[in-house]
Formats: C-alpha cells, sequence, structure tokens
C-alpha cells in the first residue's frame, strides 16, 4: 500500500522542471502522432456528372485524385464512386473527349458532388493529354462485338422524313436493312423484325412505330444516347435471336427548369425538365402530336380521318450511393374514317381503328461495398382495335408483358468483372373477332408463356493481350414446359496497341413469334403469339469472327464476318382454318451469312461514317428453299455531317441497296358470281395468280440522296434552330410494288413507287 509519504514525493516530483519538461513532450508526441491518425479516417465520395448545357449525364468521364494514384470513370447516369478516400481537402479533375477540363478542391466535410461540365471543340492537344472517345475505350477494355453507339447530337443532324427519328438513325448502320422507305421495321444480319430486341430503359416495347411503321415512337430529343448490337449480344440479353437495340433516355435538368420543342409539317412536341424543388430530384416529360387533322377541319369542309399522339417521362432521384428511376410512354394512332356515306335507305359504314404502346418501368441501382445491385421492374402493352360500325365485325389484339430482373456486378478480381442475374417475363396475348350484328365469335385465343431466366457473364482479362468473356443463360418456358441452355463466349487478342481481332459465339431461344408472311414487306405492325403446344420455341446460334483497327484516336475502322442459322422460326399459313385452333403458323427454318464494315470518323470538321453490308438469306417451308423478302445481297450507307453553307450543319446520306425478292404474278384469274335468283353468273373480280416459286424475281436496285442544313440563333433568351430537309434529292423512282393489268395483250405492268422528292421545313427551340 502507498503511503502519504509517496504522495508526496509524487507531488514534488511534478513540480520539478525535469518533470514539467518530460510531460510537454510526451504531449507534443501525441499531437504530433494525431495528426496522421486523422488522417486516416475514410470516406466514399458518390458524385454526378453533367452537361453545364442541359443537365444531360455525361458518360466515360475520367474522374481523377491526382495526389491519391486513383481514377475511375462515370458509368450510366454519369454517376461515378471514389472509394476510401482520406478525409482531408482533397483535388479531384475531370476530362474526357468533348467535354472542358476542370477541377474540383473537395472539402474533408462533403461526401457527395454533383460537377457540371461544358461541351467543347475538339483539339488534338486534349486528345494527346489522353481524354479518350467512349468508343475507344469499349475497345480496350470489353468483350463485345457487333456493338454501335450513337448519341443524340448524331440522330438529330441526320436528314429525316420530316423529323428526326431514332430507328431511321439505327437502320443506317451495319448489319440492318430496312426494306422500304414506308416502315422503321428492320431485319438484321437475317433475322425477322419481330427477331429484334427493342428496349427504352430497359423495358421492352412491343410495336415501336406511327403512321404503319413511317415514323417511330422515341422522342429524339428526350434520348441520350442508342446502343445496337448486331449480334452475339451477351448472356444478360434474351428473349430474342437477331439483335439488340436499347435506348436510353436523359435525365432532366438538375439545376433549372428548361423546355425545347419541336414545329414540323408534320407535328409539334414539347419537352420539359427540370429539378423537384431541393431534393436532388430531377423530371422530363414531354408530348407529341400530328395536327393535319385539326388544320384541315379548321381550313375546310374535308376531314382526315387519322392522326397520332404520344407522350413520355422520366422521373430520377437519388438514393444515397444509388439511384432510382422511373421510365413511363403512351402512344396511339387513331383512324376514324367514314367508309360508305349512309343514304336514304341504306346505313353508312364507319371505320374505326386504333392501337399504340404503353409502358412503365422501374429501375434501382445501388452500391453494396464494391458489389452493385440493379433491380428492374416494368409492365409493357400493345393493343389494336378494328371496328365496322355499326356492329358489322370487331377485331382486338392484346399483348401484354410483366417483368421484372435483378442483376449484380462484381468483382471478384483485378482479372474479373461478373455480372449475375435472374428475371420473369409474363405474356398474354389474346385475339377476339366477332361480328355484334351476327350474333357470332369468328375467332378468339389467348396465348400466356411465361419465361424464368437466369443468366452469368464474366468479362475475363486472361492475359494482358487477350480477354474472353465466357456467359451463360437459361431459360425455362412454361407452356410448352421447356428448359433452355444457351452458352456465350467471345474473345479480343490483340496484335497491338490499335488492333484486334474479336470473335463470338452462342445460341439464343425465342418464346414469342410475330405473325408474318413472307410474300408481304410491308406490315402496320406486328400480330404476336406465344410459345404453346403447337407452336414452338425458337432458335438462333451466331458465329462472329472480325478484326477491329484504330486509325489515331478518333477514327475506327471494324470488319466482321458472321454465320448464322434459324430454327423453328414461323410463317403465317394463309391456308389456315379460323375455327381450328393452331394451324395459324408453318414451321420454317433458315440461314443467314454475309460480311459488315463500318469505317467511322468520331470528331473532326468532317464526322459519320460509311457502312457497307454483303448478306446472303434463305428460308426453308414445307420442303423448299426460298430467299427471304429482306435478301438483299449489297447495302451501302454514307453519313456525313460537316459545316455547310450560310452558316448551316449540313448532314448528307446517301444509300444503296441492291434488288430485293418479290414473288410475281404470273396471270390472273376472273372470279364469278353466281345469282341463285336469276340463275346467271354476272359480275367478276380480276384476283391474280402467284408463281408458285416465292421470291423468284427481283425488284431494281434502290438508291437514295438526303440532306439536311441545320442553323442555331440565339433569341429571346432561349435558342432557336431552324431546319430544312430534302430527302430523295434525286427523285429517284424506287420500286415499292408492281400491280398488272391483264385486260389487254400483252399484260401490262406498273409500278408504285417509294417517297418521292419530299422537302419539308422545321424549328426547334430550346430555353
Amino acid at each position: 500500500m502507498m503511503s502519504f509519504a509517496s504522495f508526496d514525493a509524487i507531488a514534488d516530483m511534478r513540480r520539478s522542471p525535469r518533470w514539467l519538461l518530460s510531460r510537454a513532450c510526451a504531449i507534443s508526441a501525441l499531437a504530433i502522432l494525431a495528426v496522421p491518425l486523422a488522417a486516416q479516417e475514410r470516406r466514399d465520395v458518390v458524385g454526378t456528372v453533367l452537361a453545364s448545357r442541359d443537365s444531360t449525364p455525361l458518360v466515360g468521364v475520367h474522374v481523377q485524385a491526382p495526389s491519391l494514384g486513383l481514377q475511375v470513370t462515370t458509368g450510366e447516369g454519369g454517376r461515378f464512386l471514389l472509394r476510401s478516400v482520406p478525409r482531408a481537402r482533397l483535388a479531384i479533375t475531370f476530362a474526357r473527349i468533348g467535354v472542358v477540363s476542370d477541377t474540383l478542391l473537395l472539402g474533408p466535410d462533403r461526401d457527395s458532388v454533383t460537377v457540371y461540365l461544358g461541351l467543347a471543340p475538339v483539339e488534338l492537344t486534349a486528345v494527346e493529354a489522353g481524354a479518350r472517345l467512349e468508343a475507344r475505350e469499349r475497345f480496350e477494355r470489353l468483350v463485345q462485338p457487333s456493338i454501335v453507339s450513337i448519341d443524340r447530337e448524331a440522330i438529330t443532324r441526320l436528314p429525316a422524313i420530316l423529323e428526326a427519328d431514332v430507328v431511321r438513325a439505327v437502320q443506317l448502320l451495319p448489319g440492318a436493312v430496312a426494306v422500304n422507305d414506308y416502315t422503321v421495321g428492320f431485319n438484321v444480319r437475317g433475322g425477322e423484325p419481330d427477331q429484334n430486341l427493342i428496349q427504352l430503359d430497359g423495358v421492352t416495347i412491343f410495336n415501336p412505330s406511327h403512321i404503319g411503321g413511317l415514323f417511330s415512337t422515341f422522342d429524339a430529343g428526350a434520348v441520350d444516347r442508342v446502343d445496337f448490337i448486331t449480334g452475339a449480344f451477351p448472356a444478360e440479353y434474351g428473349g430474342r435471336l437477331s439483335s439488340v437495340m436499347d435506348v436510353s433516355l436523359r435525365r432532366g435538368r438538375s439545376d433549372r427548369f428548361g423546355a425545347r420543342g419541336q414545329l414540323s409539317l408534320l407535328s409539334s412536341k414539347v419537352l420539359l425538365e427540370g429539378p423537384i424543388g431541393g431534393s436532388g430530384m430531377s423530371f422530363l416529360v414531354g408530348g407529341r402530336r400530328t395536327y393535319a387533322d385539326l388544320l384541315i377541319s379548321a381550313l375546310s369542309d374535308e376531314s382526315m380521318p387519322y392522326y397520332f399522339a404520344d407522350g413520355m417521362g422520366k422521373l430520377s432521384a437519388p438514393v444515397g450511393p444509388g439511384s432510382l428511376s422511373a421510365t413511363g410512354y403512351w402512344g396511339r394512332d387513331v383512324i376514324d374514317w367514314q367508309w360508305i356515306e349512309a343514304r336514304p335507305g341504306r346505313e353508312g359504314v364507319n371505320l374505326e381503328a386504333s392501337w399504340g404502346n404503353r409502358l412503365v418501368g422501374l429501375r434501382f441501382s445501388y452500391p453494396l461495398g464494391r458489389p452493385e445491385l440493379t433491380v428492374d421492374a416494368s409492365v409493357s402493352r400493345f393493343s389494336t382495335e378494328f371496328r365496322l360500325e355499326p356492329g358489322i365485325i370487331s377485331a382486338e389484339n392484346t399483348v401484354r408483358m410483366l417483368s421484372t430482373r435483378a442483376a449484380l456486378a462484381l468483382a471478384p478480381g483485378a482479372t474479373h468483372d461478373v455480372r449475375i442475374g435472374a428475371g420473369v417475363e409474363s405474356y398474354c396475348m389474346t385475339y377476339d373477332v366477332g361480328s355484334e350484328s351476327f350474333s357470332a365469335d369468328f375467332f378468339t385465343a389467348t396465348y400466356a408463356p411465361r419465361v424464368w431466366s437466369a443468366f452469368v457473364d464474366d468479362q475475363w482479362r486472361a492475359f494482358r493481350w487477350l480477354l474472353l468473356r465466357p456467359g451463360l443463360r437459361m431459360e425455362v418456358v412454361e407452356g410448352p414446359g421447356i428448359a433452355n441452355w444457351a452458352p456465350r463466349i467471345g474473345f479480343k487478342a490483340f496484335l497491338s496497341q490499335n488492333l484486334a481481332l474479336t470473335g463470338s459465339v452462342g445460341r439464343y431461344h425465342q418464346a414469342i413469334h410475330s405473325l408474318r408472311d413472307q410474300n408481304v414487306t410491308w406490315n402496320i405492325f406486328d400480330f404476336w403469339i406465344g410459345a404453346d403446344s403447337a407452336t414452338p420455341v425458337a432458335r438462333s446460334d451466331h458465329l462472329v469472327l472480325g478484326f477491329e483497327r484504330w486509325f489515331g484516336p478518333t477514327v475506327s475502322l471494324s470488319v466482321e464476318g458472321y454465320r448464322k442459322t434459324f430454327r423453328d422460326i414461323i410463317d403465317f399459313d394463309i391456308k389456315e382454318d379460323p375455327k381450328l385452333p393452331g394451324d395459324e403458323t408453318l414451321p420454317m427454318h433458315g440461314s443467314a451469312w454475309g460480311a459488315d464494315i463500318l469505317l467511322r470518323k468520331y470528331v473532326g470538321g468532317i464526322t459519320g461514317w460509311i457502312a457497307y453490308g454483303l448478306a446472303k438469306v434463305t428460308r426453308r417451308s414445307q420442303g423448299t428453299e426460298f430467299p427471304a423478302v429482306h435478301d438483299r445481297r449489297h447495302t451501302v450507307n454514307v453519313v456525313l455531317q460537316m459545316r455547310g453553307p450560310f452558316g448551316s450543319d449540313m448532314s448528307v446520306r446517301w444509300g444503296y441497296g441492291s434488288p430485293l425478292p418479290f414473288t410475281p404474278f404470273v396471270g390472273e384469274w376472273r372470279h364469278r358470281y353466281y345469282q341463285a335468283t336469276e340463275h346467271l353468273l354476272e359480275d367478276f373480280d380480276r384476283e391474280p395468280i402467284a408463281s408458285p416459286v416465292l421470291n423468284s424475281a427481283r425488284y431494281p436496285y434502290y438508291n437514295r440522296f438526303d440532306v439536311s442544313f441545320r442553323w442555331e440563333a440565339r433569341k429571346w433568351g432561349g435558342v432557336l434552330r431552324p431546319y430544312l430537309q430534302i430527302v430523295n434529292v434525286l427523285n429517284r423512282k424506287n420500286v415499292f410494288l408492281y400491280t398488272f393489268d391483264y385486260s389487254s395483250t400483252p399484260a401490262t405492268r406498273s409500278s408504285v413507287s417509294q417517297l418521292p422528292l419530299l422537302p419539308s421545313i422545321g424549328v426547334e427551340f430550346e430555353f
């Protein structure tokens, strides 16, 4: 036990100079050690990089913390995450080709930031500094052949029919074939239009067109970018055999309210966007409507029986380091036409028709440490109604899909980027044809397949010079009750810094089909059916080999050869019996081989691309082989954008297509009608007799040259962009179809042309 004397000794020691000096040294040492200890406190910095002009998310921006040697790249939505950085004053730099580089000093008390970068012309010195194109980054890091991306600016500058069109832009890329001017449908590397997976922010859309296919449903001003994969797509995508067209809407401005729109000869549209209070949320909402029917009714006693309208919106919200977004779309085409006028003693007949899409989708993304979780849920619906009133006949078709899926992005090591996921798609397709006047149901049918799926996909850097991408997708289809395994693998072997060999092989399945007649090159829209005991699940195998070469930092060349097989795709049975369910289709197989070449210049005084496609496409049905209606041997599209006359931005497009096949008529017969009361054969209809050999003749080659001019002027606190577009400048008479007259000898043939020379004017505005 310590005595009182000991306490006195300690008190004397504390009063001595030596003890006071040792205490001061100890306190100083603790203070010095406290600085690095405090500096070891860590944080995650979450940020978003947006364009200062319109708050568009900027993807592919290099975000660096030079003092830490740390670098990341902005992803979807312009988001980035710097993990485990010291809680101290930190300099962060931002750089990418096409934007003004900037530096941010981040205080020790901030864990999130939103950065606005200005857009800037690209100079060679900036390229040499290391800012790179997203396509170049993809070339160096990813195994994904057959992919092309185009952004909103490139789409809106392209010559178009009356107004900019997203799907029309995709038709100009290699691998795509548009069979005529009147459809936004397209065939990809030998596939049918229904074999293209078309998504809006991850939500499937079934018939993305208006006016029977002349215009697409997408508002180009609301689009951020379009990714188009023409084949050998990764295991994450399923449900289609040929291609993926992934359309991403941009986020609304988060800094201020904005409005933009367009007035054209066809329609008017407006787009509103802005932040929602100080919540960090933003909205984007727009609408469009044709007005020819309103003008004709206002200016004359005549009426136009058709119009279309659509609207879309997107709501974006931050959720901690993650994000939540909701996307919606509604569109409708309407016909109200007095087919037979009413007369005394005779009731009139009206044709009433409408069709269109409705969809809504939710997407939630959240980082879970290094992994990132993405969850999607959506409902997509397409419906058609045709009626001859009063009560003569009605036909209805509805397609609905409920979908949910989840994916987890993992980074188990420095050489692997793995995505795993699972989902379910539930379809309901109904048909109802009947007559109220006759109290009859002519045809009813319901298809309700449900597809459960799971996938794993790995971007693997096996060696410094070799990238591999193995993947596996499994699908279980309720209805026919089958399970399908779809292995896929791709590779990229670098022969030099700017040259790589690429390739991929994979299997693909499709559980839904559209009823399509191989004799018809134009459909107003697709009628969908699902796999069941009578309708099979289609299958396709892809093989792609090629190379990609970069010439400097802004010019790329890709060359790919491909081979595809198709099994259990369907053809419409023109002899089907409406009273016999299950005979609406015929089994059909096919194959396609060819090559695609794309030479593209991304930046500079002249930008654009040259796309060439070589293809041979065959089909086999009922023991007969024949060329598909889209068997176009050669397709060329040259797209150039540059400065034009009178201070304009000019864009030109020249397209060539070798002859497409068709089934010719070889004669006609007179279909007479027997009048029982008079015992006479009188009146007749001339009905053609088609060749027994399908697609045995070919139309002439296709050739079209388009040009557009756009100007920009700042007025009334905003920006006006008037434009002039001329489609088919040379007024080429491209054949749409032939008609035959057998009333004279010899019979005469006449052609119906596609689009004539078609000028249009309009103006875009932005405030």
